[in-house]
């Protein structure tokens, strides 16, 4: 007895899987990879850093990967409409160094009233406003701006505009030279002149302090190598086997 098998036509469909869908599989796998690594990363922050803000954990972007071009890309957004880039302030988290300087930060030193190295730190005083994740309110942040004539855009003729409809916190400033000149009390820091702040200890809002300098504790790339290597034979095996059984 003589059997014939004709292998052509399953040459062919071996050749179509190739040509087809493997490549769909591995562009599926890899944008499951970075949906994963992203989630991983959100973790890591809430881990790394307390009460980080929906804007922080939302700062994480994917560009999708496609069967034309097998990679995705996994990064931190680098603008923000307004307030502080995400990639901006996490930078020094990632890889240490100097405190990212914020906008409340860099009009204080455009008014002389930090030197290039110094940094305001908020201090625990009650008459500090700050919102649910702990952080100082924005509203402060332009109170206290507009008090020091500091701000430095348009945003002070907005801000004059809203503080005629309201009585709005003085607050005055005692810069590092200040103190080293006059040695007092009042040491270098940023002090509401609210009623009552005095005569409780609460005046001082910030602290005038050196930059303080960080560690890389957030191992953004670290944490996403890690995930893919630790998924990829999963997703990708899944992803195969998912591609095959469409072609049928």
């Amino acid at each position: 007895m003589q059997v014939e098998f004709d292998v052509n036509p399953l040459i062919k469909r071996l050749d179509g899987i190739k040509s087809v869908q493997v490549p769909f599989a591995a562009s599926l796998a890899i944008n499951r990879i970075a949906k994963g690594a992203k989630t991983a990363q959100q973790q890591a922050m809430r881990d790394k850093f307390r009460n980080p803000v929906p804007f922080t954990l939302n700062s994480i972007y994917i560009k999708s990967s496609t069967k034309a071009d097998l990679q995705a890309e996994i990064g931190l957004k680098e603008f923000a409409a307004k307030g502080n880039a995400a990639s901006d302030y996490l930078l020094p988290q990632i890889k240490g160094g100097p405190a990212y300087a914020t906008r409340f930060q860099k009009s204080l030193r455009a008014k002389s009233i930090l030197a290039p190295n110094e940094f305001a730190i908020p201090t625990q005083s009650d008459y500090l406003r700050t919102n649910q994740y702990g952080n100082v309110q924005p509203a402060q942040y332009s109170e206290i701006l507009y008090s020091l004539e500091a701000f430095r855009d348009s945003s002070a003729f907005t801000y004059r505009k809203n503080a005629k409809r309201k009585k709005s916190t003085k607050y005055f400033v005692r810069t590092t030279s200040q103190y080293s000149s006059n040695p007092g009390k009042f040491y270098p820091g940023i002090y509401t002149a609210a009623a009552g702040a005095r005569e409780k200890g609460e005046s001082a809002v910030f602290w005038i302090t050196k930059t303080p300098q960080n560690t890389a504790k957030y191992p953004f790339v670290v944490i996403g190598s890690n995930y893919a290597a630790e998924n990829w034979n999963k997703e990708f095996g899944q992803a195969l086997r998912e591609a095959i059984a469409s072609s049928r």
